[in-house]
């Protein structure tokens, strides 16, 4: 007698042959154009399946996402993680005690801001999925999750300042200051990232001066 064996379909991908081998892939890429363009509002799961093609459908999306809530959340911290890598990579340069502190800060805003600028799209995905209804205490708790490490960081280097408020200051400065050039609204280049840096570092030094200084 030849035992049953119990098959259940996981979320490695999300749709059947042959559609399966990039699935993931299309469907968090469209979900990223999509809210991009549409905000999260008006980003329908049809509309993102039509967008990511190849057959996919939002019948096929609901099986394996209870509601678009938990979809676009599940994208945000996709989004979210990758971007956060980006900047632990460059925390090390603070440590670097021969350079000035503004120095050290100027390279690593301009690298997160040439980053971003590479992925316009993402960066607009995460900036409306923050300011929109979507983004509730489930979304608030998991994004604060993600940039907890960096803070964590930070500690080692200024154990007397508050650094969960003072990353929390440094991305909502970035976030003002990219969108309007990820959105189309002003161009992109040196005069924008430099302005977005002073807009940064005048956060960052106020905040500071209350805090403690470096």
């Amino acid at each position: 007698m030849v035992a049953k064996t119990d098959k259940k379909r996981t979320r490695k991908s999300y749709v059947d042959e042959p559609v399966r081998i990039h699935a993931d892939v299309l469907l968090w890429d469209a979900i990223v154009r999509v809210v991009a363009k549409k905000g999260v509002e008006g980003a329908s799961t049809r509309a993102i399946a039509a967008e990511a093609g190849h057959g996919l459908t939002d019948t096929v999306i609901y099986r394996f996402f209870v509601s678009k809530e938990e979809l676009f959340l599940t994208a945000f911290v996709r989004e979210s993680r990758a971007f956060m890598k980006q900047v632990e990579l460059l925390l090390s340069v603070l440590w670097e005690k021969n350079i000035s502190c503004e120095h050290r800060l100027r390279f690593i805003w301009h690298t997160v801001w040439t980053w971003l600028s590479q992925h316009k799209e993402a960066c607009a995905f995460m900036i409306r999925y923050y300011y929109s209804a979507f983004f509730d205490e489930t979304a608030k708790n998991s994004y604060q999750a993600i940039w907890q490490p960096i803070a964590e960081r930070l500690r080692e280097l200024l154990p007397d300042t508050d650094t969960e408020t003072l990353v929390y200051i440094a991305l909502e400065a970035t976030a003002s200051s990219v969108y309007p050039v990820c959105a189309g609204w002003r161009p992109d280049g040196a005069e924008a990232s430099e302005y977005g840096f002073r807009r940064l570092m005048g956060l960052v030094n106020e905040f500071m001066s209350e805090e403690s200084s470096y």
